[in-house]
């Protein structure tokens, strides 16, 4: 029985060129203008989701239209820099996240399928081991050193979308 495929890479080596080469030039220029923040900071943080983003806007809204409500504390010009930094890392996320999600699911996929193949080789030197063939048991017993504690269950096979 044939070893299923269900992913393989096909990109040529001009394409990829190219896509390491724009993604360098992101990580070129984007460091720069971005903040890193610890788990403990992200979790104090109070969070903006769709509505409190629509809430957020016509506040500034409403702040532009009645000055004289605005606190002489709040810096409106700040309010709207930050606005527009959630609307342009919005944008730059939007576009990323599923393109980065593809990666993860294609390299998880093609990773798993790439070990399954291992496994596969891996069974027939240990059978070829068990019956003496020539350089089997030296080769499995390289191989064997990732199993420690012995074979596991099969797993099964992955559902695409």
């Amino acid at each position: 029985m044939a070893q299923e495929n269900l992913f393989e890479l096909n990109i040529s080596a001009a394409d990829l060129q190219n896509v390491q080469a724009a993604v360098q030039t992101l990580a070129t220029l984007l460091p720069p203008h971005l903040i890193s923040l610890s788990a403990d900071a992200r979790r104090e943080l109070p969070k903006m989701g769709d509505k409190s983003l629509a809430f957020v806007r016509k506040a500034r809204e409403y702040a532009a239209s009645n000055p004289e409500l605005v606190p002489g504390f709040l810096n409106l010009q700040m309010f709207d820099a930050d606005l527009q930094g959630v609307d342009a890392l919005s944008n730059l996320l939007r576009t990323l996240l599923p393109l980065t999600a593809n990666i993860e699911d294609s390299l998880l996929l093609t990773a798993s399928e790439s070990y399954q193949a291992a496994l596969v080789f891996y069974r027939s030197v240990r059978a070829a081991a068990q019956s003496g063939q020539l350089n089997a048991k030296t080769i499995y017993e390289d191989l064997s050193t990732r199993f420690p504690n012995g074979p596991r269950a099969k797993s099964t096979k992955p559902e695409l979308a």
